[in-house]
C-alpha cells in the first residue's frame, strides 16, 4: 500500500465496518456471485485463504473444503462480526490488505476472493501477492467486479452533471493480464448480474448499505462523495426511469469476471 492510497483505504475500511451488521441482509447479488465462485473451487485443500472475507458469510462453506482457513479483511468491523457469526468454524482471522498480504510466501494451497479485489487500485500488485502466497501448483478463484458495472447509474448521472458519482472498475482483461504477468496460468470468464429496485433511493441505499459507496478517484485523497440535493435526486430518478425502467423497476447491473488461476 502506497502512502497516497492510504486515506482511500482507510475510508473503504471505515465504510465497510459501518455496514457490517446489515451487510448480509442487503448483499443479495453479492451472495449469488460468491456462491457461483465457491462452485469453482477444488473440493479439498490443506489450506484456503479468503481475501476480503467480510462478515464470514462463506467461512463455513470454505472451512468444509480445507484443513486450515485463513480469513483476511481490510475492515476490522467486518472481522468482528465474522468472529461472532462463525463460532465453531475454526479460522485464523487477520486484518490485512490484498496488496500486502501478511502471509509467508508459498504458504497457501488455494486462494479465494469474491467481490473485494475491485477496491484495489493496483491489479498487478494484487495478482503478484496472490502468486507469492500460493504454493507451487496452488489454485486461486477470484470473482471481481469489473468494467461495465453500475452502467445504468453512471449514464443517468452523466445526463445531470459532469461530476464523478460512480466508480469505474478495471476491465476483465486488465485482471487477466495482471495474473499472467504475475506468472499465473489464468482462465477468465465474465457474467452479468442484475438487481432491481422500486425507487432511486432504494437503489442508492443498496450500494451505500453494504459500504460500497466510496469513490476511488475523486481528486481528493479522502474519496468524498459529491453532494446530492433532493431536486437532483428527483431528476436522477426521472432519467433513470426513462432510460432503464423494466416493469416499473430500476435495474442495476454488475459485471463480474471470474479468474481461475494456477501457479506454474
Amino acid at each position: 500500500m502506497t502512502l497516497s492510497h492510504q486515506p482511500i483505504k482507510d475510508k473503504i475500511a471505515a465504510q465497510f465496518s459501518r455496514a457490517a451488521t446489515r451487510y448480509n441482509q442487503l448483499a443479495k447479488v453479492q451472495n449469488e456471485i460468491a456462491q457461483d465462485a465457491i462452485g469453482l473451487l477444488p473440493k479439498h485443500s490443506d489450506s484456503v485463504l479468503d481475501i476480503g472475507c467480510g462478515t464470514g458469510r462463506y467461512s463455513q462453506n470454505l472451512g468444509c473444503l480445507c484443513e486450515q482457513l485463513v480469513a483476511i479483511d481490510l475492515a476490522m468491523g467486518m472481522l468482528s462480526v465474522a468472529k461472532k457469526q462463525t463460532i465453531g468454524t475454526p479460522a485464523l482471522w487477520i486484518q490485512g490488505d490484498a496488496e500486502h498480504l501478511p502471509l509467508q510466501s508459498s504458504s497457501i494451497d488455494t486462494v479465494f476472493s469474491s467481490m473485494a479485489l475491485q477496491w484495489c487500485k493496483q491489479p498487478l500488485i494484487v495478482m503478484q501477492e496472490v502468486s507469492r502466497v500460493l504454493k507451487p501448483g496452488g489454485r486461486a478463484v477470484l470473482a471481481i467486479m469489473c468494467e461495465g458495472s453500475l452502467h445504468e447509474l453512471q449514464q443517468s448521472w452523466a445526463e445531470l452533471d459532469s461530476a464523478k458519482h460512480v466508480n469505474r472498475f478495471a476491465s476483465s482483461s486488465t485482471w487477466q493480464n495482471a495474473g499472467e504477468t504475475a506468472e499465473l496460468k489464468v482462465e477468465s470468464a465474465q457474467r452479468q448480474y442484475v438487481s432491481y429496485h422500486p425507487t432511486i433511493r432504494s437503489l442508492l441505499a443498496s450500494i451505500k448499505g453494504i459500504g460500497a459507496n466510496v469513490l476511488l478517484d475523486t481528486g481528493s485523497e479522502k474519496g468524498q462523495q459529491t453532494s446530492m440535493t433532493r431536486a437532483s435526486l428527483k431528476q436522477l430518478e426521472l432519467i433513470y426511469q426513462n432510460k432503464f425502467a423494466d416493469n416499473g423497476q430500476l435495474p442495476l447491473s454488475y459485471q463480474v469476471c471470474y479468474l481461475s488461476c494456477s501457479k506454474k
